[in-house]
């Protein structure tokens, strides 16, 4: 009696395992094989088998997820603009893909619906206009969290966090300072300080480094040009940014040296209508999930090294 009550619990879990391993929602148990292009293309032939899909939806359905069950389709807003490693067109294949890809492929197979890509947007705050105009579902699209943007859309809990960071220009801070002195001098930072204009790292770099001159570039490209002209003493911007740059830029390591501020983060999010509460319920579980069984690969450190090779 006892071996047949433990043998029907041990099926249990295992149903309960293989229920909460579904596709939609992959498991990267091999860390060291991961692919990029790889994890996008499984997700993007199991939707496949939802091009065509028929109506599933019922009356028990939230209205804004029977909407998407109905048409059989769910749309997800990004910038027309790539962001690697969240969503880029890779260069040997131009596959699209990225983490947010992976994300969008992964909800609508749960989902069972076919997955759109709505790229009209130049700029972030372009895409949250296409959720509040129901052009999109789904803004995913490295969002980052704003008071501005959160009086339009519901924001999702965050699937991934960043801290804020700054690289250094080694040879110009050589000029006013020791490394070993160098987290001091962050602290009081003074000197050119390169930022994005209009970006959130350009209120960021003058509410914290207020003895900083501050300088503005039209896009984030110029904004790194500075710092290895040496035009800039550091630049600002979140730590996935910055690891990118100390991987994909030739000698970065030798010329430069990144600083993490621990007690300054980013929260990366989804967003979706403001009318659609139970569709960021129904996101948030997804992200618990997601979050739970793929902890390993979603760090910044990870992330980077996936998409751009070793750091």
């Amino acid at each position: 009696m006892i071996n047949r009550i433990r043998n029907c619990l041990l099926l249990a879990l295992l149903s309960l395992l293989v229920f909460s391993c579904k596709p939609g929602n992959p498991v990267r148990s091999d860390i060291t094989g991961y692919s990029p292009v790889m994890a996008v293309r499984e997700l993007m032939d199991e939707n496949k088998q939802y091009e065509n899909a028929r109506s599933r939806s019922t009356t028990a359905h939230a209205p804004e997820i029977r909407a998407i069950l109905d048409r059989g389709y769910i749309v997800f807003a990004m910038t027309a603009a790539d962001q690697k490693p969240f969503f880029y067109r890779e260069e040997s294949t131009g596959e699209f893909i990225g983490l947010d890809v992976e994300l969008a492929y992964s909800i609508a197979n749960r989902l069972g619906v076919k997955a759109v890509f709505n790229r009209n947007s130049a700029t972030s705050d372009g895409v949250i206009t296409a959720v509040t105009n129901k052009e999109a579902d789904i803004a995913l699209s490295r969002l980052g969290l704003t008071s501005r943007r959160a009086e339009l859309v519901r924001f999702t809990q965050p699937y991934m966090v960043f801290r804020q960071a700054l690289l250094v220009n080694r040879l110009e801070y050589a000029k006013v300072g020791s490394e070993d002195r160098l987290s001091n001098f962050i602290i009081n930072f003074r000197g050119n300080l390169g930022v994005v204009a209009n970006s959130y790292h350009h209120n960021f770099a003058l509410e914290n480094f207020p003895s900083a001159t501050v300088r503005s570039f039209d896009n984030w490209e110029r904004t790194v040009d500075a710092l290895f002209n040496g035009d800039v003493l550091a630049i600002c911007r979140d730590e996935v940014e910055i690891l990118v740059i100390s991987a994909a830029r030739n000698n970065a390591s030798i010329l430069t040296k990144p600083v993490f501020i621990g007690d300054k983060r980013e929260s990366i999010v989804m967003a979706v209508s403001a009318d659609s509460p139970l569709l960021q319920d129904w996101l948030n579980i997804f992200i618990d999930e997601y979050l739970l069984q793929n902890k390993q690969e979603l760090t910044p450190a990870r992330l980077v090294e996936s998409h751009f090779g070793g750091l």
